[in-house]
This record gives structure tokens, sequence and C-alpha cells, in this order.
């Protein structure tokens, strides 16, 4: 597999449609271009871009993926706030922090990875190369 196909395999799976076409496919382009220098600077450009179209995408969607992570953890944590006892813990601040910091970072990593999932890009079908 060679390291045009690489880029453009990553690209597909885990860029938007947008980005790969603005960002990493000029560079490939410039690339194939350039490929009688052979040289690795232009192969680190296209690194570069491709590193620079995922911080793009990720930046986009972080505001979402932040929402949609916090809107089930705050469910379940005022459900904790409601149903727990807080009187029945050991005396002490850190007691019952330590009690309900256990709760908590489960409730959270269990909603994180939901999320995760559920933003993961689907897998596109990609056509036999051009």
């Amino acid at each position: 597999m060679s390291f045009e196909s690489r880029v453009v395999a990553f690209s597909d799976r885990f860029l938007s449609a947008r980005s790969h076409e603005l960002i990493v496919a000029p560079a490939l382009a410039d690339l194939q271009f350039e490929r009688q220098d052979q040289g690795r600077g232009s192969r680190l450009a296209v690194v570069i871009a491709v590193v620079g179209a995922l911080r793009i995408d990720l930046a986009h969607q972080a505001g979402m993926f932040v929402f949609l992570t916090l809107v089930p953890a705050c469910y379940y944590f005022v459900l904790i706030a409601v149903c727990f006892d807080f009187f029945s813990a050991p005396s002490g601040t850190k007691g019952v922090f330590s009690t309900v910091a256990g709760v908590a970072a489960p409730l959270l990593m269990m909603s994180l990875v939901l999320v995760t999932v559920c933003f993961w890009p689907e897998r596109r079908i990609t056509t036999p190369a051009e």
C-alpha cells in the first residue's frame, strides 16, 4: 500500500468529505506534481495537511460532542443527587467526596463511551483509485 493510498484511506475513514476535497486532495496533488524531488518534505506537507484537516473537523464537532456527553451524565448525576444518602456516608468531607466520585466517574465514562460510539464516523464505500 503506497503512501498516497494510506492517506486517502485515512481521509475517507476519519475526515469529512469537505476536508478531504479542500485540504487533503490538493496536498496529494502537490505531492504527485513534485514527484521528481523524491524528498520527504512533500510527504511531510501531506501529513501536516491531514493533521490540520483532522483538527478542523474535531473543532467543528467538539461542542456537540461535549453537549451530548453531558446530557446523559447530568441526568444520572441528578438521579445520584436525589437518591444518594449523604447522611449515612462516613464522617468528614473526604468520605462523601470519595463515595460520590466513585459513583460519578463510571457514569461519566459510560456517557463518554456511548457518545464516542455514536460519533464514530460510518465507513464510506470507497471507489477504486482513479
